[in-house]
């Protein structure tokens, strides 16, 4: 019978290594997406995933055994990509090079083929590109609400706003995307070059015809 995550917390705070590794492996690949889908760069997304959990390791003495463990991941890792995301563009407009803040060589449990949406990847269709193109708070309630199955409830507490304010969202984001998935299906490919037809052939290109003898009477 598989532990709840209630169950693996007190075992983390424990120091148990193992329930530690079965929580990051439950976990993990939703963890990672979420980074990944705020930040658009899978090294960036792989450190964050990364910090989350080491947050989680660190404060498992204090965990509330009331707390929903899902709902937390999701609301860390949602502020930790935002805030990272701001950190980036702010040393953009400064002119800064981001290779100074990187850090080489650095183990990491979140693996990159976890990440399940990306540019290279066949499942990234015009869905998830016009998903991408959503304001930040309306992509993240419908992240949440399909793609993780969340409730209301739990977006609300991850996004740090109202119940009120999730279902606006939510409809603001239908509407928007149902707009822009619209106007894609609307623009037609462009016709692929035909190859030129064959010629039929001409009169001339036909063999003569042999004459016809009379027989002999």
């Amino acid at each position: 019978m598989q532990s709840s995550d209630e169950h693996l917390m007190k075992a983390v705070a424990r120091g148990d290594s193992r329930a530690f590794s079965e929580l990051l492996s439950r976990h993990s690949r939703s963890v990672l997406n979420i980074c990944y889908r705020i930040v658009q760069d899978r090294a960036e997304a792989e450190d964050l995933c990364q910090e989350v959990f080491e947050s989680l390791w660190q404060q498992a003495s204090s965990w509330q055994a009331n707390a929903k463990l899902q709902t937390w991941l999701y609301r860390v890792a949602s502020n930790a990509a935002l805030n990272h995301r701001q950190r980036v563009q702010a040393r953009q407009q400064l002119g800064v090079d981001e290779d100074v803040f990187e850090n080489p060589g650095q183990d990491t449990f979140c693996e990159t083929e976890q990440v399940s949406m990306s540019a290279e990847e066949p499942a990234y269709t015009a869905l998830q590109f016009e998903l991408g193109m959503l304001p930040e708070n309306q992509r993240m309630a419908l992240y949440f609400r399909y793609y993780q199955d969340l409730a209301s409830r739990d977006i609300a507490e991850i996004l740090g706003v109202s119940l009120k304010a999730v279902e606006s969202l939510l409809a603001r984001g239908r509407n928007l995307l149902k707009q822009q998935l619209a106007k894609t299906a609307s623009v037609e490919p462009p016709v692929a070059n035909k190859p030129p037809a064959a010629s039929k052939p001409s009169v001339a290109d036909k063999p003569p015809v042999a004459d016809k003898k009379e027989p002999n009477r």
